[in-house]
């Protein structure tokens, strides 16, 4: 038997709202080494014709993180803890984005996450949880569709 809360699958959060802060966007962009000033230079930004910065491909992760402790602070149960992970033997395993607009500083936009399901691997030595993250904006609709698994090492 698994440590994941298996009963939860199908369960979908409720949405939670996240801002992009200019600052927060630039910071990520230069820790992970981006160099196209996009990324951290508004005047680059506007000039290539972007409202503002324009995140990082992998920014999402962030967001989703911001998302959870939001929800955290509305009382609400964070995506780690309603699935019950262990940290002690929790890994991340695949992660796939489809992208269908930019994340752009400033913009508040929305944060769900559905659990997909269960699996087991590896002859039960592994479980995976699958879930799926969207990220939206309230005008221009679905921007990211994320992918990932969780995985728990077992025995």
């Amino acid at each position: 038997m698994g440590i994941f809360d298996r009963s939860t699958a199908g369960h979908v959060t409720p949405p939670v709202e996240v801002t992009l802060e200019r600052r927060a966007v630039a910071f990520f962009a230069e820790t992970i080494g981006e160099t196209n000033p996009i990324h951290f230079d508004i005047d680059a930004a506007r000039a290539a014709g972007h409202p503002d910065l324009v995140a990082p491909a992998t920014y999402p992760v962030v967001v989703g993180t911001f998302a959870g402790k939001e929800a955290e602070r509305k009382g609400e149960t964070d995506l780690i803890a309603l699935i019950k992970a262990d940290m002690r033997h929790l890994l991340h395993g695949t992660e796939n984005y489809t992208y269908h607009g930019a994340l752009y500083a400033g913009e508040t936009v929305t944060v769900e996450n559905e659990i997909l399901g269960f699996v087991d691997a590896k002859g039960g030595k592994l479980e995976i949880a699958q879930i799926a993250t969207r990220i939206t904006h309230p005008t221009r609709g679905l921007l990211i569709e994320a992918k990932r698994d969780l995985i728990h090492v077992l025995g």
